[in-house]
């Protein structure tokens, strides 16, 4: 019992037990799109023994993504974004690895268009601000039950569905502009009462483009916040999970290279300050690449 105890309040500082689905600098804004993007993330995690005399166990986890994802003009003012991950996650211990993989949890979102302002002669101010919500679906594949030792953070998938709010706001003179990204996401709990905290993440890029006959060149900086409340163990006898939750700031530094109708993106991101699953996981590093194809 004892052992099956400590498994338990191991896997509950794993990683981090999910991230927020940005859509930072749109392209092309008034086209149909449909891409693929991978996604690596690492984390160092120190697990506490379940008693002081207890050696510490330390492990580091890999999550990496492969998704599917796309946008759907609705008429001029509404934009329906769709995402379907693949992952493959892993955790290294020096006792041994655990790999879950399989189909991730798929969203949806529908942002509307609040403000928008053209100059098609490019030497103006232009922006604008898009808002609206969605939803993220259990599809992602779960072996339910933490008291069996099962590691919550690192499944693909939460099991259970979750309620996004998203807005995203863009100004661009002719060369250069910023785009600051928000999102917050409520979260229900799963079949095993497991409820992950919910989660904030905001994100602010500066860019600049250059077109080169039918290339079009845009690197950009900026900073990425990301804020999870602590998870419950059981929600409804508000079990509150301290080994969870906390904040993760990046610096973050990528370009978009675009090319008639394809696109290519990719970004790099390392943390400057964080304090997660308290201080018991520390992140590394992100990176992010993806191809685009409008039509």
């Amino acid at each position: 019992m004892l052992l099956a105890c400590a498994s338990a309040r191991a896997c509950d500082v794993c990683g981090a037990s999910g991230s927020s689905q940005g859509l930072g600098i749109l392209p092309q804004f008034y086209k149909h799109f449909i891409g693929i993007q991978y996604q690596y993330r690492s984390f160092s995690s120190e697990h506490p023994g379940l008693f002081e005399n207890l050696p510490k166990e330390r492990s580091t986890e890999y999550y990496n993504t492969l998704q599917l994802w796309g946008k759907a003009n609705i008429g001029s003012h509404v934009q329906l974004f769709g995402f379907l991950p693949y992952q493959y996650n892993n955790r290294v211990t020096d006792t041994g690895t655990g790999t879950y993989n399989g189909i991730g949890d798929a969203s949806l979102l529908a942002m509307a268009t609040i403000i928008r302002t053209a100059d098609s002669s490019n030497r103006g101010i232009r922006h604008i601000l898009l808002a609206g919500g969605g939803i993220k679906a259990p599809t992602g594949k779960r072996t339910t039950g933490a008291g069996n030792g099962e590691m919550m953070n690192i499944q693909t998938g939460s099991g259970s569905w979750d309620f996004i709010l998203s807005a995203n706001y863009t100004l661009r003179g002719r060369n250069a502009g910023f785009n600051t990204d928000a999102s917050y996401t409520f979260t229900t709990t799963n079949a095993a009462n497991y409820k992950y905290g919910d989660r904030l993440s905001v994100s602010l890029n500066g860019f600049y483009w250059w077109r080169i006959n039918s290339f079009v060149l845009q690197p950009q900086m900026g900073i990425r916040a990301d804020y999870a409340l602590h998870d419950y163990d059981n929600y409804s006898r508000k079990w509150l999970n301290y080994n969870t939750g906390g904040y993760l700031t990046y610096i973050t530094a990528g370009a978009q290279v675009y090319y008639k109708r394809l696109g290519l993106q990719c970004s790099y991101a390392i943390p400057v300050f964080q304090h997660y699953a308290s201080g018991y996981v520390e992140a590394t590093q992100k990176v992010e690449t993806g191809l685009l194809y409008f039509f």
